[in-house]
């Protein structure tokens, strides 16, 4: 049997390789599909978008490793079957459930390893990800200058070459410097010009040659007044310190629900919990007091002091109306957070044991159809996945929103693919008679024609 086990293994790992990196990719490109604009035109180094794909890969492996065991095990599962190897097992008395011993101790180890990585790595790649997409959000275009336009790229001012020679030697030159009302305030024309950047204090220097500067002078009651100026060697000094990229502290970000690890997040969870219950028993300490009601004395007419009362009553009544929208407001900021948080607690066990459900799935789908190969395993595990995809989109949705409970929400897409899971199971293992359509079609008739 350890021939059979290493076999059945060495069967498997090519295709879950295979079908668990294409997912992988295919998430990942998608992920960053969504940033492409704080990403693309921007001048990021090799390194950096090497970082970036890491982060996001990190990120998605728990989502992309049930699609690839789904489809491994179909396939290794239905290449057996097309082969009559499973046949020839089964008929020398070895059971469906023995030769899927080495794929459950697989998913097993699966299992124990997306466990550790959704409770400490993720959360650590998650950080790491979302503070780089933020800096790549905040941060503004390398310095690059093109011939024949405008880079408008170096606050306070438009440079437009004519021709790059080289990294540094530029010709005919136009800069425009920019007032902090919008206006032109200078104009530079040049024949030809050299420029260094200054790494270390982030300056650019800008040497001109044989050009002019027109300059505009606004004083109060007086028309403009334009200043010409020729110039052999002109110097400019541009501040480039807010250009590229500027990595920010990730303490900043660490507090988010998809940075915390099981325990902070456990412990974030309890506060956020106390937190709405205070705040609750706070709204009804603050409006569930009762205004005194004025004795008349038994006279019929009013007291002299009714119209202040009236007032009164008014100005209570319409800070009880602001009190009420303020708690209303803030108690639904509360429950979102906690729910967000209570739904990121959930999937640290969901995201875990999806692995496990969808192997045994394209196992038992595998010992059903018995077809190998790539095109009927790829067909039916891209359903199952878009299944599950779709379900994991909606149940984070709807928990998010409130409408259903948030282990339900993180549950949802085990919750419909489980019985699914545990039925073509039984079937393939057991084959009882009751599995199958046909058993209860006889038993209802019977029990009709009985009536």
């Amino acid at each position: 049997m350890k021939r059979v086990d290493s076999y059945v293994l060495g069967s498997f790992l090519g295709p879950f390789l295979a079908s668990f990196g294409t997912t992988l990719f295919i998430l990942v490109i998608q992920f960053l599909s969504r940033y492409q604009d704080d990403i693309l035109g921007k001048g990021f180094p090799v390194p950096v978008l090497v970082e970036l794909f890491f982060y996001a890969s990190a990120s998605l492996v728990l989502l992309a490793l049930p699609m690839g065991l789904l489809m491994a095990g179909l396939m290794t599962v239905g290449n057996l079957g097309e082969r009559l190897e499973l046949t020839a097992l089964q008929s020398a008395g070895v059971p469906f459930i023995r030769v899927l011993a080495p794929l459950l101790l697989f998913g097993l180890g699966s299992l124990g390893v997306a466990g550790s990585l959704s409770w400490y790595f993720i959360p650590h790649a998650n950080l790491k990800l979302y503070t780089l997409l933020y800096d790549m959000e905040q941060a503004r275009p390398a310095l690059a200058l093109k011939p024949g336009f405008f880079n408008r790229w170096i606050e306070g001012y438009a440079i437009r070459i004519g021709a790059l020679r080289g990294d540094r030697f530029i010709r005919d030159v136009l800069v425009y410097e920019y007032a902090p009302d919008g206006s032109i305030e200078r104009t530079i024309t040049a024949d030809s010009g050299e420029l260094v950047i200054d790494r270390e204090y982030f300056f650019l220097h800008l040497t001109l040659y044989g050009g002019c500067q027109y300059e505009t002078s606004l004083k109060p009651q007086q028309a403009p007044t334009w200043i010409q100026g020729c110039f052999d060697t002109l110097i400019l000094r541009l501040d480039i310190s807010g250009l590229g990229l500027k990595r920010s502290d990730e303490k900043l970000f660490a507090g988010h629900q998809y940075m915390l690890p099981i325990r902070a997040l456990r412990r974030a969870t309890d506060s956020l919990l106390t937190l709405c219950q205070t705040t609750e028993l706070e709204m009804e300490q603050s409006l569930g007091r009762i205004m005194p009601k004025p004795s008349l004395g038994g006279s019929l007419s009013p007291p002299p002091w009714s119209e202040g009362l009236r007032i009164q009553v008014e100005n209570l009544l319409r800070r009880d109306k602001g009190l009420a929208e303020y708690y209303t407001q803030r108690l639904r900021q509360l429950y979102e957070t906690r729910w967000r948080y209570e739904l990121e607690w959930y999937y640290k066990f969901a995201y875990p044991l999806a692995p496990v459900f969808f192997l045994l799935l394209g196992a038992s789908l595998g010992g059903l159809i018995r077809k190998g190969g790539l095109g009927m395993p790829l067909v039916v595990s891209t359903g199952f996945f878009l299944v599950f995809y779709i379900l994991n989109a909606q149940g984070k949705k709807l928990a998010r929103e409130g409408v259903m409970h948030p282990a339900i929400g993180a549950f949802l897409p085990l919750l419909l693919v489980g019985p699914v899971t545990i039925y073509l199971v039984l079937l393939v293992t057991t084959e009882a008679r009751w599995l199958y359509w046909e058993y209860w079609i006889r038993r209802w008739r019977r029990w009709r024609e009985s009536w």
